[in-house]
């Protein structure tokens, strides 16, 4: 049995033909903005990053990180951009994410993986191959800090799958043989 409040409501609605929907989204952003107290809660940084093999085929990943100390889009994607190569593709294993290559190899595949964005989420942190690794789920500035890391030891092309590595080690093999024939 529906409430009498309930019940004008949705005959209100439905005689003018308005569907009953709620914006959670605009609500949470208008509450935040009105109420500058609920802005301190932690708000967790997406980084979407991707792989794409020399035929253009895409494969996407995402990671969730806390963001303890409220360090804002531009300055997150500007210090990321830094320590990456050609401010864009980095080895996905040498900084604990996921490697998203595809289950077949072919001759055109390469160990880097791109950086697509961050965005502002409200999602949970996560971050399933850092926590497989070391039962800790990190902070944006702790992923920062493993890029920079990463890019002053010098991106390393074979710490990538075992598979993917072997065949890096075949072209690089059949570089060296044809070096080799040249005069």
């Amino acid at each position: 049995m529906l409430a009498p409040s309930s019940f004008r409501k949705s005959i209100l609605y439905h005689f003018k033909g308005m569907k009953l929907k709620v914006n959670r989204r605009k609500q949470s952003v208008a509450v935040a903005e009105n109420f500058p107290h609920r802005q301190r809660r932690s708000v967790n940084v997406l980084f979407k990053y991707m792989y794409r093999d020399a035929s253009n085929y895409k494969q996407h990943g995402e990671v969730v990180f806390s963001n303890h100390t409220f360090l804002g889009l531009d300055e997150i994607e500007n210090q990321i951009r830094a320590y990456l190569s050609e401010s864009e593709y980095f080895i996905a294993r040498q900084v604990h994410l996921e490697e998203r290559f595809f289950d077949a190899l072919y001759d055109d595949d390469h160990p880097w993986h791109e950086f697509e964005r961050v965005e502002v989420t409200t999602l949970v942190p996560f971050d399933p191959q850092n926590w497989s690794e070391f039962k800790h789920r990190r902070d944006i500035t702790e992923f920062i800090a493993e890029l920079n890391k990463a890019h002053q030891a010098g991106w390393d092309e074979m710490n990538v799958r075992l598979d993917v590595k072997g065949l890096l080690q075949q072209h690089k093999n059949e570089l060296e043989r044809q070096a080799g024939k040249r005069p």
